[in-house]
């Protein structure tokens, strides 16, 4: 085990010197970066544009803006045109880190709203890609959310010119995304609406990693109930794992690097990795439907099927792919892993009674890899919302136009990522400026299966 870890150490060091020699390279030779370096994040920005101009809905492109002080990058963005140009325009901002506006596009094509419907893949997501996700944390800090907001802001005047206002509506990390465009050009927006997430105290983003923990356990024990069949498929699961001290492979999404000096998940934790799909709520049943065919007719386990599943899950959960990049980007916005966290998590008695916990998962098996590829632990740097800011600048709104702004806050009980205490926060500091709406049968998917959404 010590030799695999240092070879990946060894492996993804080289990895890392060659991105940065690529990087030199091409800022040698052009100042604008086009480069997209994850070939899973490039076929997928083919297949969608293909998809895209096959359809004919609506039109796409991308606009320059500056990724650091002296390199320009291209951000991609789609419209899908209105009939009616007095329409306020809406702008759909997506979650992530690692994610992109594609299910946007599939969800909002059809959409009879007769205004202007707009998205943007965030810079180094989606068709927006410019790096690699392996890089060191400190490789990302172009990418986090305020960087974005400056992306929106310079779209909105492309679009539609000074003094134009749109509609926000922001999903996971969207949700922070649209906070900060809220605290930073409020009078560009006619209203915010978000799902998914909330605005955090410095407090709240130091136990978030924590917090989501317990929201993950809370939707395991409720899987549970509603599909015993399929929860004694992991109860039946881990004393494999366990018993027979069985391991598998973590690649990070690095195709090329061979098995043998990958990092190892071993024992009952191995199960774990498939709770990160209990955030959609509305396909527990599909989870299960896939558990049961785990099952041989004689009641016992196909150990084939078995292996081959969960090292599919260990290498799709998105904490192992874009581990990096969530702690460079997201993690320094709203709260990041840290061994101090990841220490509770491990000891906490109601996270152990979970059946499966993305939480554990995390604390026991991807972070210590990740430590193992030579990466060092860092203590949260949130960079938090000013709410003192935001709440002057509603009040006033509010004295100004007899009226208040309309910010909507949508939670769901069944998120797995931000469960409905995540919100407590924010309705405490910005009080009647917001309006609060739970979502009793839904999770984080709940932007897209909720009416009211």
């Amino acid at each position: 085990m010590g030799k695999d870890r240092r070879m990946f150490k060894k492996r993804a060091f080289h990895c890392l010197i060659l991105a940065l020699i690529h990087t030199v390279v091409s800022l040698a030779s052009s100042r604008e970066v086009t480069a997209a370096e994850n070939p899973h994040t490039t076929l997928d920005c083919l297949k969608f544009q293909a998809q895209f101009d096959k359809d004919g809905l609506a039109e796409r492109g991308t606009f320059e803006v500056p990724l650091d002080a002296s390199t320009k990058m291209n951000v991609f963005y789609w419209v899908k045109r209105g009939t009616d140009r007095t329409k306020v325009p809406v702008l759909l901002i997506h979650g992530g880190p690692g994610g992109n506006s594609w299910r946007y596009y599939s969800t909002f094509k059809a959409s009879s709203y007769s205004g202007d419907v707009v998205s943007i893949d965030n810079r180094n997501e989606g068709c927006s890609h410019v790096m690699s996700y392996d890089l060191d944390p400190k490789e990302y800090s172009v990418f986090r959310s305020r960087r974005v907001v400056e992306d929106l802001e310079a779209l909105r005047l492309k679009l539609y010119g000074v003094g134009s206002k749109w509609r926000i509506f922001g999903q996971s990390r969207g949700v922070t995304i649209a906070h900060h465009y809220l605290e930073m050009f409020p009078d560009s927006l006619e209203s915010v609406q978000t799902q998914g997430f909330a605005a955090l105290t410095s407090q709240g983003a130091t136990n978030y990693t924590f917090d989501r923990s317990h929201f993950n356990a809370r939707g395991s024990e409720r899987f549970a109930t509603l599909f015993p069949a399929a929860a004694k498929v992991i109860e039946d699961a881990k004393k494999i794992f366990a018993t027979e001290k069985i391991c598998l492979p973590m690649n990070f999404l690095q195709l090329d690097l061979a098995e043998a000096s990958q990092p190892q998940v071993c024992g009952a934790v191995i199960t774990d990795s498939i709770s990160y799909k209990l955030s959609a709520y509305g396909k527990w049943s599909v989870i299960a439907s896939d558990l049961m065919t785990l099952r041989n007719a004689d009641g016992t386990l196909d150990r084939t099927k078995l292996l081959a599943m969960f090292k599919k899950e260990i290498n799709g959960n998105i904490y192992v792919g874009f581990m990096n990049y969530i702690m460079g980007t997201n993690g320094r916005d709203v709260g990041s892993p840290s061994p101090q966290t990841f220490g509770r998590i491990t000891t906490d008695l109601n996270l152990q009674k979970a059946l499966i916990s993305e939480g554990r998962f995390v604390a026991e098996a991807v972070y210590p890899a990740y430590l193992a590829s030579g990466y060092q632990p860092f203590v949260s740097e949130g960079d938090g919302i000013d709410f003192t800011k935001v709440n002057a600048w509603l009040e006033a709104f509010e004295k100004k136009n007899g009226r208040k702004f309309e910010v909507t806050l949508f939670s769901s009980f069944y998120d797995t990522i931000a469960g409905p205490e995540l919100y407590d926060d924010e309705k405490a500091l910005l009080g009647d400026f917001v309006n609060l709406y739970p979502l009793a049968n839904s999770g984080h998917d709940g932007w897209a299966t909720e009416p009211d959404v």
